[in-house]
């Protein structure tokens, strides 16, 4: 694991900051990506070891991501594990009051940024040999709120889009994984009924594996 790659994104805040950390505890190198480099420096202080690189980036901009990408490669070499952890509901609605600007920002975010992201890193992962996607999804890709139709449209599209990478990629030794952290905590969601702490194991298990 110590020479091992991992890339979080949305990773200063809720679950991103405890993915990473966690990751960090298991002797990963982990690059912590947001939009906000004040708070991403705050989790590289409490991780707290030299192996945290902070490379602050829009992952709904593919010329930001293009630039992350780079930058990433040029100070590691190499990318093991891609964590697409950015998602939100930055506009709700029903549907006959949802502009076209609040849909594309909901789907920007939740859906675009993955695919954006998995697109830019998939060279990296097949040449790491044992490459891994996990893609925070969520249960309102099977349910059905008012006011949620874009979200849960971009949710439920993340899940068809990584089984599509799944399929695509069977040759190059990269896994896919489907994670839904259930309802935790998180500046979106301050009465979430878990802390976003309790929920990474199950990642863990994933990244152990050969």
């Amino acid at each position: 694991m110590a020479n091992r790659v991992a890339l979080v994104t949305g990773a200063g805040t809720g679950l991103g900051r405890a993915i990473a950390k966690a990751f960090a505890n298991e002797g990963l190198t982990v690059v912590l990506n947001g939009r906000s480099e004040g708070k991403l420096r705050e989790v590289e202080d409490e991780i707290g070891c030299s192996k945290v690189i902070v490379i602050p980036a829009d992952v709904t901009d593919e010329r930001e991501i293009n630039a992350l990408r780079n930058k990433l490669l040029q100070q590691t070499g190499r990318l093991d594990i891609l964590v697409n952890n950015v998602g939100g509901v930055p506009a709700m609605g029903q549907i006959e009051d949802m502009t076209l600007d609040q849909w594309n920002q909901v789907i920007d975010k939740n859906l675009t940024s993955q695919f954006l992201m998995t697109k830019a890193f998939l060279p990296a992962l097949r040449n790491s040999g044992n490459g891994k996607i996990i893609s925070v999804t969520s249960a309102m890709a099977h349910f059905y709120v008012k006011g949620f139709s874009a979200y849960s449209a971009g949710k439920a599209g993340v899940e068809s889009l990584m089984k599509t990478v799944a399929e695509e990629e069977k040759g190059n030794n990269i896994e896919v994984h489907l994670f839904d952290p259930t309802n935790v905590v998180s500046e979106a969601n301050p009465n979430g009924e878990k802390d976003p702490m309790e929920v990474v194991g199950p990642l863990l298990d994933i990244i152990n594996k050969s």
